[in-house]
């Protein structure tokens, strides 16, 4: 299931065997990672293909900010002090944590030692970090430990991108680089930005454009460019690789069709494993333990009632974690039913179909378009109930209508802003449906994860969600959602009321009364059709569920990403004849 360029599916059996023994060094930049400290998607990517080329033979590093975690580390033993660098009266401090796995170079000092991953000041921190991944270049050439590849995440590695690419060429080095595109910014370049961390508007770099070798000013690619940050890294990189079919296509919209040669893309995956989802869970709740029995039709209605009834409020003194300081001042007295202080909530009084959606509390999540669909769901099925587990990112404001629609929906809805431990992975095996009602998303893992829960989804037909869930309407059994227009809260609405209908009829004895009174709620036809059929239609739901996410791989992810490594190696080493 992962693609390059050429857009020709590769077998996962083909890639695997091909990537064995690919034992080059790979810098891999991100601003984010799970192993120090993540917001988003971005922070699973990788960490998570860093560990499986290393499995593979390679030699994988993972360059990050410290963002606040560089003295845990230390005092854990996990990191250790190598360089340093004074910049603006900030000494930008580069760690060394071999004992993570995969290893991390972590950058520290100034901005970068903010717990908030993105802040207003996000500049000072990229110029920051820049300096610092400079500073463990110049380090590892010192020792003889040039990359072969440096593969930069997202805009926030550019500047870091540009700067190593200046620097390896005045010194007859040219390592491939890799640009990854996980998310299309807003963002701009200039040569005044590119000033800022000392790189004159007259230096030369080596680039590869429709085939030809190029030495081109500074000045001229930012002026090639048009201002447009990823044009800019496209420019400068030996392969862009982004995370979808779509999205691809998306990505070459914007860098330029010039640049299309360059542009691949390669799918994310997951980890998540049901039978050890199902084990963690159990053992973080004891109570649960000789209530799992591995029955599918059992253990779900064990965990969605444990869930709606108690575990919401067995959260641990410190949780919910929430990285948004506004938020966590707002939250921290607040205690309107169903809130408790601290951002806590409230236990539902009632059980019933459980619906859960979760991530980056940002516009193009779509959690407004639940919260305005919410009163014709309830309408149709007042026994639903919804948990939204949000991560804020834009203070009170963002979270304020989610808060009061959960005043106004107290029965149905809870709201938990920040991370969580426990909860969160109880959360997708207790639920019904996955809500992803993406404006745009370029892959969607947490559309997997919810897959690999054996949960089905509601997702946007855009991006990766459309090319990762199967419309149960049109799969029947082997699909593992409903896909929704982008936008509609009518759709919306009608596929998360009939998608609780449907999944609730399987905790029912077939053909009761009971069973009949929900079944004949579902006004889809689709839906209810393939149900009255099969009655046994959720589970096996639940079961394609498990096997379409165990389609997405790490490990296949890395071989994909291997066959990126070679191609751009291959452009790279014409620089130097």
């Amino acid at each position: 299931m992962c693609f390059t360029n050429d857009l020709q599916p590769i077998t996962g059996v083909e890639l695997l065997s091909e990537s064995r023994g690919f034992n080059k060094l790979i810098w891999i930049l991100t601003f984010e990672s799970k192993y120090v400290r993540k917001y988003g998607g971005l922070g699973e990517v990788p960490p998570s293909i860093a560990r499986e080329l290393n499995k593979m033979g390679a030699r994988a590093i993972v360059i990050t900010p410290s963002h606040g975690r560089v003295i845990e580390l230390e005092s854990m033993g996990l990191a250790k002090a190598i360089s340093s660098t004074r910049v603006r009266g900030v000494e930008v401090r580069v760690y060394s944590c071999e004992e993570l796995n995969p290893p991390h170079v972590v950058i520290s000092g100034g901005a970068l030692d903010e717990p908030t991953i993105y802040t207003q000041n996000m500049w000072d921190k990229i110029y920051l970090y820049t300096f610092g991944v400079v500073e463990y270049a110049k380090h590892s050439i010192k020792v003889g430990r040039a990359p072969d590849v440096v593969h930069c995440n997202d805009w926030h590695s550019i500047p870091p991108l540009t700067a190593l690419k200046l620097l390896f060429n005045s010194l007859d080095l040219y390592p491939a680089f890799v640009y990854h595109i996980h998310l299309l910014s807003k963002e701009s370049i200039s040569l005044e930005k590119l000033e800022e961390i000392l790189i004159p508007r007259e230096r030369v770099l080596k680039i590869n454009y429709m085939g030809n070798r190029l030495e081109v000013k500074l000045e001229d690619l930012v002026n090639l460019s048009h201002g447009y940050i990823e044009r800019f890294a496209a420019l400068i990189a030996d392969y862009v690789v982004s995370v979808s079919r779509s999205f691809a296509f998306h990505v070459e919209g914007v860098v330029g069709v010039d640049l299309s040669y360059k542009i691949g893309y390669v799918y994310n995956a997951t980890d998540w494993n049901y039978v050890e989802l199902v084990n963690e869970v159990s053992k973080t709740y004891p109570e649960l333990k000789h209530q799992v029995t591995g029955d599918l039709i059992i253990d779900r209605g064990v965990f969605r009632e444990f869930l709606e009834l108690k575990a919401l409020e067995l959260l641990s003194s410190d949780e919910p974690i929430i990285p948004d300081p506004e938020v966590s001042t707002a939250l921290a007295n607040y205690s309107t039913y169903p809130f408790k202080p601290g951002g806590r909530v409230s236990s539902f009084k009632a059980t019933g179909p459980l619906a859960l959606m979760t991530g980056r509390l940002v516009e193009q999540k779509g959690y407004d378009l639940v919260i305005r669909s919410l009163e014709d769901v309830v309408y149709r099925v007042p026994e639903i109930r919804l948990l939204l587990i949000p991560i804020p990112s834009s203070g009170w404001r963002g979270l304020k209508p989610l808060v009061e629609a959960s005043l106004l929906f107290s029965n149905n809805l809870r709201v938990i802003a920040g991370y969580t431990r426990a909860l969160y992975k109880l959360a997708y095996l207790a639920s019904d449906v996955f809500i992803a009602p993406s404006r745009f998303e370029p892959f969607g893992i947490v559309a997997l994860e919810a897959m690999a829960s054996g949960t089905p989804v509601i997702a946007s037909r855009t991006g990766g969600l459309a090319e990762v869930v199967m419309d149960i309407r049109e799969h029947g059994v082997s699909g593992t959602g409903v896909l929704i227009a982008p936008n509609s809260v009518s759709e919306l609405a009608s596929a998360l009321s009939d998608m609780a209908l449907f999944m609730e009829s399987s905790h029912y004895k077939q053909h009761t009364k009971q069973w009949w009174e929900i079944v004949e709620r579902i006004s889809d036809d689709s839906l209810r059709n393939l149900v009255l059929k099969n009655p046994n239609a959720p589970l096996e739901v639940r079961a394609s569920c498990l096997r379409r996410a165990g389609e997405f791989t790490w490990e296949k992810t890395a071989a994909a990403v291997i066959k990126v490594y070679s191609e751009a190696i291959e452009r790279a080493r014409a620089y130097s004849g």
